[in-house]
């Protein structure tokens, strides 16, 4: 009697152990079909993402392509400007001078370059840099500039104005984070007679790969 008990014991804990087993199986199964349905998803995302980056990159590069084409022809223009060789040199030296002060500052000497800046411009461009009502020249905040370099195209001269591109690359940086490299292009108006800047214009701008 206790022998069919004992086996009876036995066939239950047996059925018990597989019953659990199948569960297992079948919740390991359901985890793994959720699993790969997650990754399938994943996948899905990384490859719209890539999608969506090559017509982002076909896009820009399209830009550039275009932007190029036009830098190049508004240099050709100031190439033939016929402007008389020395004031040309020193026209391209003023605007040197005044990109070398505006670009090249840390935060300890920043308001020195500031009032180096403000001697190259007019009494209305200190207004609009400088004044109460300014539109740019903040506090440093940090920042710590440096220009990289600078290409400067003498488009001609009206009235005892010159006129100029100016094409600019520069990097910066805040409190020990990666430099961030820009490009800008200005179009600047010299006063001849005054030995002033009276107009700068910027044309537009872009930023390029960061680095270390």
């Amino acid at each position: 009697m206790r022998k069919h008990k004992f086996i009876d014991l036995f066939l239950i804990l047996v059925i018990l152990a597989i019953s659990f087993w199948n569960v297992t199986q079948q919740q390991e199964k359901v985890s793994l079909k959720e699993s790969v349905a997650a990754l399938n998803e994943k996948n899905k995302e990384l490859v719209d993402k890539e999608k969506d980056l090559h017509h982002e990159n076909e896009r820009l590069s399209k830009q550039a392509e275009e932007s190029s084409e036009s830098l190049k022809k508004i240099q050709r223009q100031c190439i033939n400007s016929g402007v008389d060789v020395d004031l040309n040199t020193d026209f391209i030296n003023i605007v040197t001078k005044l990109f070398e002060a505006n670009l090249n500052f840390t935060p300890k000497n920043y308001e020195d370059r500031k009032q180096e800046v403000s001697g190259y411009l007019s009494d209305e461009l200190n207004k609009e840099y400088f004044g109460q009502k300014r539109n740019t020249y903040q506090d440093a905040n940090g920042t710590i500039s440096q220009l990289e370099s600078l290409e400067v195209y003498t488009k001609g001269v009206q009235e005892g104005i010159i006129e100029g591109l100016v094409i600019v690359h520069h990097r910066s940086k805040q409190n020990g984070e990666i430099w961030t490299n820009g490009m800008n292009i200005f179009k600047v108006f010299y006063s001849n007679e005054f030995e002033k800047f009276v107009k700068i214009e910027n044309l537009g701008s872009r930023y390029l790969e960061n680095q270390k």
